[in-house]
Order: C-alpha cells, then structure tokens, then sequence
C-alpha cells in the first residue's frame, strides 16, 4: 500500500502545480479564487478520476488489490454505513482508494493541519507551496 500512497502524493503535487498555475495565470478569475481550505481534498482527488481504464487499475493496484478493497470497504461501511463502490470494479477500487489515501495524506499534513486547515480560509499559493513542499519531503524520506 505504500507505493500506491506515494502515487497519490505524487498525483497531490501535481494537481497543486495545476492550481498554483492557475492563480498564478488567472489571479483574478482563477476558479481556485473563491475556493477554501476545506475543499482542497476534493480539488486533489474528487474533481477527476484519479485512474481510468480497467487494465490501467488493475496494473496499479496490483499486489495491493485485496488491501485497497478492505481499504474501500471500511471507509465506506464506518463513513456512509454501507459500500456503494463495486468491488469488484478495479476503475471504483482505484479511484475510491485513491480517495481515501488522499484524505489520509493531508490529515498527516502538518502544513494543512496548521495553516491551511481551518475552515472558511481561502486558499492561498503560499499555503499551497508548503503542502508541495512538505509532500515532496514525504516522498524523499519515503
């Protein structure tokens, strides 16, 4: 599981590359303007699909497949109180564990925690930089 959460980490930089792009191009009418620190969880891994193509989700979760979908199962019984993801879906299982890894991954964020996570805060490329940052850091130290 800890290769796919690296991905996820990886994928999380990149969709803060494409948000920090945007305020930078677009400071005014950039659509991440008017957004919060509450939402950044669903602007990194709720806004696209994380992976398509049954093949493509089965090759990345590989070894891992039975983890993510106890992974998925448990989310999903302990937050909506049943599974709605079909598991034996691999394009559901990626992108829901996806999901949830993201979640845990900025819940682990000291940077989040402490300056971006509060509520009603909008978001700021300062900010953002540190998560990159701190994400980067995460990657290297493994």
């Amino acid at each position: 599981m800890e290769s796919l959460k690296n991905d996820c980490i990886f994928h999380a930089i990149q969709k803060i590359e494409e948000i920090q792009e945007e305020l930078f191009n677009y400071p005014c009418t950039s659509n991440y303007s008017d957004y919060y620190w509450s939402d950044l969880h669903h602007y990194l891994f709720n806004q696209d699909y994380f992976l398509i193509g049954y093949y493509k989700c089965k090759q990345w979760l590989g070894d891992s497949l039975l983890s993510a979908i106890n992974l998925v199962k448990d989310y999903e019984l302990f937050n909506f109180g049943e599974v709605s993801s079909d598991l034996l879906n691999s394009e559901d299982i990626a992108n829901m564990t996806a999901y949830v890894l993201g979640e845990e991954i900025l819940s682990e964020s000291k940077i989040f925690n402490c300056l971006g996570g509060r509520l009603y805060e909008k978001i700021r490329p300062f900010e953002l930089d540190l998560i990159k940052r701190e994400l980067r850091l995460k990657l290297i130290q493994g």
